[in-house]
């Protein structure tokens, strides 16, 4: 069987092998991304307020993110490469260290969050009017956060192996659960927006078990178990440092969503902090297709890497670029022209954030035809085992560029500046990388 998952992953056609790959990680970000929209509008029936503390809410989920990229991507890229060099014990010690401490660190950030509920759910942007909304459906996030945050590492981890189709049938079940339960839990059982907040709660406990399953029935080829623990700093430290720029990506995310609310709160109210929750949900499935067919490319590079051959990893990054760039220029105009339909689906939000989704829609998804470009890049540098260039690449769109972009650029324009701040920050990081890779393929030669 490694025999054959290594022919597989060092002889097939680039264009096979990255699809094959990408399809399963696109179908279960796509599920995820859709419910979490599914998520929104069943909340949108309970008001403005409501919508808003699901928004607010966005930098918890980014949290949960974080931990979970840092020691999944951390560990899976280093466990990649390892299979590579068909090293399967040594890749079984990283990923077992890996769930470790990504367990430990989310039980911290748990804890906290709780004991800090009120002041927390300020912070990333709650009014007074939104805050008792955000307080309960924060809640239950922060309770699924060591939870959630291993189902992440998990998957990651399949996804490493190339075994993307085991990630999609654990994630992809948790999200189809949750479109079930969303309605059952807020409307039938009327619990409210804690109602939406349990049913996705439930549904990654479900996921989580699916996924752990995978690795104690031999699916996986690596083994996870607590004697494979090493507390070696210096294998932390590899871990740690490769899973960096995922962590800045993620963790990027969580202070983007913080100045986002914010900004919202000074120049638009809570009718902007529900338009911005309901554009980033729609405008997630785009997302989703660019990050799911990067993870499968992704799965690629770092293998092909550990088993000396750069000029796959050279082929599957050029296939994966032109194939993100023209589907998602695709479903952007799509998306840009039939933005009113999509907005009017969130039909008990105010009619004034409807009015402001529309506009934030349509040039949220100009900027994201400019997105590709650079977080391609960021994901090679990663998968290839550098992490400081990739991390650096990372800071830029959601952060050094974008935090600036989002307080001033409504001065001009005036709320629709908000909106404005991701064409700015991805225009910018598009020119930035270009040297970088110019640079890194003349290296290659």
């Amino acid at each position: 069987m490694k025999m054959n998952q290594h022919t597989r992953m060092t002889e097939t056609p680039i264009r096979k092998l990255t699809l094959s790959l990408a399809l399963p990680s696109v179908v279960s970000l796509m599920i995820t991304t859709l419910y979490n929209m599914a998520d929104t509008w069943f909340v949108s029936r309970l008001g403005t307020q409501a919508v808003a503390a699901v928004g607010v809410s966005f930098a918890i989920m980014e949290a949960i993110n974080s931990v979970g990229y840092l020691f999944g991507t951390g560990g899976g890229t280093r466990i990649g490469m390892l299979l590579g060099a068909q090293k399967t014990k040594e890749a079984s010690r990283v990923g077992s260290t890996a769930c470790f401490f990504a367990l430990s660190v989310s039980i911290l950030f748990s804890v906290f969050g709780l004991l800090f509920l009120s002041p927390l759910m300020r912070l990333l942007g709650s009014s007074d009017t939104i805050l008792p909304y955000a307080r309960r459906y924060g809640c239950f996030m922060l309770l699924g956060f060591p939870i959630m945050a291993l189902s992440v590492v998990l998957a990651t981890f399949l996804r490493s192996e190339g075994k993307n189709r085991y990630s999609m049938i654990g994630i992809g079940t948790g999200g189809v659960l949750n479109l079930f339960l969303d309605p059952l839990f807020i409307f039938v059982f009327q619990m409210g927006i804690i109602g939406a907040a349990l049913a996705t709660f439930v549904s990654q406990c479900v996921s989580l078990v699916l996924l752990c399953s995978f690795f104690f029935f031999g699916k996986s080829e690596i083994k996870l178990t607590p004697a494979a623990v090493s507390l070696s700093p210096r294998l932390l430290k590899t871990i740690t440092v490769a899973g960096t720029p995922s962590l800045c990506r993620h963790g990027i995310g969580s202070l983007y969503s913080i100045a986002q609310n914010t900004a919202a709160g000074l120049f638009g109210g809570d009718a902007l902090i529900a338009a911005l929750s309901v554009v980033s949900k729609v405008s997630a499935v785009v997302l989703a297709l660019l990050k799911g067919l990067s993870q499968g490319a992704q799965s690629v590079y770092s293998y092909c890497h550990g088993a000396g051959r750069d000029d796959r990893v050279r082929a599957s990054w050029r296939f994966s670029l032109l194939l993100n760039q023209a589907l998602i220029l695709i479903i952007s105009v799509l998306g840009y022209f039939f933005a009113p339909a999509l907005l009017s689906l969130f039909s008990g939000i105010d009619p004034e954030a409807v009015g402001l989704g529309i506009t934030g829609l349509r040039l949220n998804l100009v900027g994201l035809v400019f997105m590709p470009f650079g977080f391609s890049v960021n994901i090679l540098f990663q998968a290839v085992g550098l992490p400081w260039r990739s991390t650096f690449l990372a800071l830029l769109p959601q952060g050094i560029f974008y935090i600036p972009a989002v307080f001033l650029l409504p001065q001009v324009f005036g709320p629709s500046g908000i909106f404005l701040a991701p064409l700015a920050a991805y225009l910018l990081t598009d020119l930035v990388t270009m040297p970088f890779i110019l640079l890194y393929f003349r290296q290659k030669g």
